[in-house]
Order: structure tokens, then C-alpha cells, then sequence
């Protein structure tokens, strides 16, 4: 019986430690996120899009115009379209450092639909951000992309010879789009150590 309870105090003596570490690592990690975003500078940043963007950012996705069984239009959506329609290119340029996939991956998206001036060495920088993550919802489907693979796959589907809507937008040359096109790949091959650098 005192052996039974030594073991036991033994184990309880190890387990203390562990879910106090992982408690405090949790608690740094989720600090430096909020530090991040308390500190980001919102200078250039008008008030009515400052409120937009956190309100964005809290709902914590990028959304289809259609989402759930219901397929109901979110105001997420519509707040999106306000962001995007009522930003200058300078405020989303400066979104595109806010420490938020949602916040980032709506800002590259915006800058692109209003035929930013240098799409070729943007898109090159969201292919350097490699630890940044989007997710997005569409109809009951929720997906999580890298930042580059949401905008270069998904919202602009540069990999295709097909002319669409979307990848119209892009004003790139032959040899940029399949300079672009080799970089997302290999960021594709390390997206799980990339996500296993984040989230764990």
C-alpha cells in the first residue's frame, strides 16, 4: 500500500511540472500574439478602417458570400467587400504586416483587385511569410491555407494556362509567374513544418 501511494505521489510530483510548463508556454505564446497586435502601428490607418480590420480579425476567418446548411451571407462577408472597397492601397499595404492571417490574407487580396503597381515583389513577400495562416469558410467547409497558397492558388489561381476572372487581375510576365509558381511549391512541400512551427 505505501509503495502503491509513493508511486502515485511520484507521478503526481512529475505531472505538476509538465501542465505548469505547458501552461505558462501557452500563456507567452498567446501574449506575444496579442503584444503583436496591441503594438502594430496604425499610423496611416484611418479610425473607420481600424475598426473594420479588428472587428475582421476577431471574427477570426475569411468567408465565401455563403456559408453553413443555412447558406445564410455572413456579415463577415460584407465586412470584407467594406474593407476592401474603402481602404486606400497605402492602408492595405500596411495591413499586410498586421500579425493576422485573416487581416493579412484580406489586405494581399485587396491590393490585388485594385491592380497594385507591384504585384511581382508582393506576391514574392507573401511567399516569404511563410508562418503565416489563413483560414477561410465556404459554404460548411472551413480550410486552412498559407498565406501564399491562399492567394496565389486559391484566390487567383496563378498555376493555370485558362484565363479566368481571377488570375486576370495578375499583371505578371511568363517568366515571373513561373518564378512564382516554383517558389509556392517548395513552400507547399515544408507546409507541415510550417504549420508544426505554429502551432505547436
Amino acid at each position: 500500500m505505501k509503495k502503491r501511494s509513493k508511486i502515485a505521489l511520484l507521478h503526481s510530483s512529475y505531472i505538476f511540472p509538465i501542465v505548469t510548463l505547458v501552461m505558462v508556454l501557452s500563456l507567452l505564446y498567446f501574449s506575444e500574439i496579442n503584444y503583436n497586435k496591441l503594438n502594430f502601428s496604425w499610423k496611416n490607418i484611418r479610425s473607420e478602417i481600424k475598426d473594420s480590420v479588428i472587428s475582421l480579425d476577431k471574427y477570426g476567418t475569411l468567408t465565401n458570400g455563403v456559408i453553413g446548411i443555412a447558406g445564410l451571407t455572413p456579415q463577415q462577408w460584407h465586412r470584407q467587400n467594406w474593407i476592401i472597397d474603402n481602404s486606400t492601397e497605402s492602408e492595405l499595404l500596411s495591413l499586410t504586416d498586421y500579425p493576422s492571417g485573416t487581416v493579412k490574407g484580406l489586405a494581399y487580396k485587396g491590393l490585388i483587385i485594385k491592380n497594385h503597381a507591384n504585384q511581382y515583389e508582393l506576391l514574392k513577400k507573401s511567399l516569404n511569410d511563410t508562418l503565416t495562416f489563413v483560414h477561410y469558410t465556404s459554404g460548411c467547409i472551413g480550410s486552412g491555407f498559407m498565406l501564399s497558397e491562399y492567394i496565389l492558388e486559391y484566390e487567383f489561381v496563378l498555376d493555370t494556362t485558362l484565363v479566368t476572372e481571377k488570375n486576370s487581375r495578375l499583371n505578371l510576365t511568363s517568366s515571373q509567374r513561373t518564378e512564382l509558381i516554383g517558389i509556392l511549391n517548395k513552400r507547399k512541400k515544408s507546409k507541415h513544418l510550417y504549420k508544426n512551427l505554429v502551432y505547436n
